[in-house]
């Protein structure tokens, strides 16, 4: 009944916000400065104790005003509803709890939840563009490897081989007010109740959030080698996404909807992207604004798709620098006669009919438009002989290239770590290109996150563990200097131990030294806008010279595979793997074992790390040159 209550509601809300919010001046609950920006909403002192918190705070995904102002709007209805849900809650808190002995859980509000779960991390999904990637992006091979580890790792734990009991199920049914927060306390994993076990209807709703993650993870995984949204293959989800998402049915939606709505839709969406993608991504929408203007979206079927699929080949490469001030129609033309042929772009044309794809997938998904025109319809590209997928991937370094690459001047003695790197001489200069290679082979950290690192992500933990703390929060203020950190996915922020060869080689005492808030200033401070545009460039230069390089197979990204295999072969579980390179949340370990418990576990695994054969001992005399205290 709470249930219903409180999605009656919520249908109202929505209503009131969508149509009544226009003449509003002022977003609600908008606070903070331009670029830093969040929302956060109070809780009454009355109802502390039952949210478990004393504010609602969402940041701001988007820069776009449209689209802060959506935002906004969602974050009144959702937490109009979850104060409804915490009063509710608040009514009945001095009753006796049935968390434990009689969970009051029925079969229909299971799979109630279950659905919404699975909605809500599948739209999360598409506004992050987590089920799009550009084959030809340097880090697609990356983003692939992860999503296929991710549902890897989903299948493991949808096949019974974790917990039977996820904490997760228990954090809904707080969210969807069956339990309060402080009867799921009483639950906390390390102390489950046999009841819970026995719990049929419990039960079945840990399976079925183990099933949206494992649907959830394939699809992601199938998107980004489709190229396109895959379909949902779990029947139990299949119908959950034809659900109307807004109030006005999609016919009404796409009369109003024109391709201007689509491109501010779609780049909302990738607001962190490099200024080079982004324009690689307006190409398409240039094409559709030119070639078929403020027409709806629902008056654009699939016809006129195969037209634009059809010219898309014809598109000069860089048409806006060699064209300025001409369409791409007549970019093409202007091409055709200086070279006697239009174009063959018919791989570029494929990119940019997969981007298509995924912004009408998205508007879909808003409720725009009913079916997606572009599903199906292919680039058709000369076939070209392919090698197995496995064979494609980037391969560890062997450890005589390791032993080359960690003997180069750079890490012996060299002139300066600019263009004098390679040259030997008397200077030991510890920076990025020094450290990078050396952090990388030893946590199996990314190359972004590694030089992305502040002095602040060096912790200690309680029983005083040195680790990482990788993560995309700022410790200090660097407004004006054009660079946030970012990661890769959500399971991306994680603690990493350090092993006790990287506080033999004195990194502790180097970053005890540091006078700078970020660890590696120099790298940040280079044209490219991300620090792995210019250095991915540079590693290439120190592989090359060191004779270990392989286009595409062994690249700065084999230290991680290094690393990976290390773990496997010293047998360490596959939980732990997988929390230590990312490819889990490890806030589930925290919630079972506690974070502490967490941090000494991780670092039981890292430890047994070794490179048999591995000759740095250089590496540890270099320690000596280090000032600083840290151990």
């Amino acid at each position: 009944m709470l249930v219903l209550n409180v999605f009656s509601l919520a249908v109202g809300t929505f209503l009131w916000y969508l149509f009544g919010m226009e003449d509003m001046a002022k977003i609600r609950y908008l606070v903070g400065k331009p670029g830093d920006q969040k929302f956060k909403r109070n809780i009454p002192a009355r109802l502390h104790s039952v949210a478990g918190k004393t504010a609602f705070v969402e940041r701001v995904h988007s820069k776009g005003a449209a689209e802060i102002w959506r935002q906004g709007n969602l974050f009144a209805l959702r937490t109009d509803g979850e104060l409804q849900k915490f009063k509710a809650l608040a009514s009945t808190a001095g009753r006796p709890s049935e968390a434990e002995n009689e969970l009051n859980l029925s079969l229909t509000n299971a799979r109630q939840i279950a659905l919404s779960y699975f909605l809500e991390r599948h739209q999360a999904n598409l506004l992050r563009g987590d089920y799009f990637g550009l084959q030809d992006d340097p880090d697609f091979a990356d983003l692939l490897s992860d999503a296929g580890e991710a549902a890897s790792v989903a299948l493991r734990v949808a096949s019974g081989a974790e917990v039977t009991t996820d904490p997760k199920a228990l954090e809904l049914l707080v969210r969807h007010g069956i339990v309060s927060r402080s009867q799921a306390d009483q639950l906390s994993p390390d102390r489950w109740p046999s009841s819970l076990g026995r719990h049929k209807t419990f039960q079945l709703l840990c399976r079925l959030i183990e099933r949206a993650d494992l649907e959830l993870a394939n699809r992601r995984y199938l998107s980004l080698n489709l190229g396109t949204l895959a379909p949902i293959r779990d029947d139990f989800f299949a119908n959950a996404e034809s659900a109307p998402s807004q109030p006005l049915p999609a016919s009404d939606m796409a009369i109003t909807k024109t391709i201007a709505d689509l491109k501010e839709l779609f780049l909302g969406t990738k607001t962190e992207v490099t200024r080079s993608r982004s324009s690689q991504y307006r190409i398409p929408f240039r094409v559709l604004e030119e070639q078929i203007g403020a027409l709806p979206l629902g008056d654009i079927d699939r016809n006129r798709c195969r037209e634009l699929m059809d010219f898309l080949p014809k598109v000069p490469s860089h048409a806006a620098q060699h064209y300025p001030n001409l369409t791409l129609e007549k970019a093409a033309e202007l091409f055709r006669v200086k070279t006697g042929a239009y174009a063959d772009r018919h791989a570029e044309a494929q990119k940019h009919v997969a981007i298509l794809k995924s912004a009408f997938d998205l508007a879909k998904q808003e409720g725009w438009i009913a079916k997606n025109p572009w599903d199906g319809i292919k680039v058709a590209i000369p076939r070209m002989k392919k090698f197995i997928a496995k064979g494609n991937t980037y391969e560890p370094f062997s450890v005589s290239d390791l032993n080359k690459l960690f003997s180069l001047p750079l890490f012996v003695g060299c002139i300066d770590d600019e263009n004098g790197c390679h040259t030997p001489g008397p200077n030991l200069p510890m920076r990025h290109r020094y450290w990078a290679p050396i952090l990388a082979l030893w946590t199996g950290m990314r190359m972004n996150e590694i030089l992305q690192l502040e002095k602040a992500d060096i912790r200690r933990s309680i029983d005083n563990i040195p680790f990482i703390q990788v993560t995309d929060q700022e410790h200090g203020d660097y407004s004006g200097t054009g660079f946030e950190k970012r990661l890769k996915t959500g399971n991306a922020v994680r603690n990493i131990p350090l092993h006790h060869q990287l506080i033999a080689m004195g990194f502790l005492r180097w970053v005890d030294g540091s006078a700078h808030d970020r660890l590696f200033p120099e790298a940040l401070a280079r044209k490219g806008e991300k620090p792995s545009d210019v250095y991915s460039k540079r590693f290439a230069s120190n592989a090359k010279f060191a004779g270990v390089w392989k286009s595409r197979r062994r690249v700065f990204h084999s230290f991680r595979n290094n690393f990976n295999d290390a773990l496997r072969n010293a047998s360490v579980d596959r939980e732990l793997r997988d929390a230590i390179n990312g490819w889990s949340a490890q806030a589930s370990m925290d919630s079972r074992y506690g974070q502490g418990q967490t941090i000494k576990r991780l670092h039981d695994a890292v430890e047994r790390v070794q490179y048999d054969g591995l000759d740095l001992d250089h590496l540890v005399a270099n320690a000596a040159r280090i000032g600083g205290t840290g151990s």
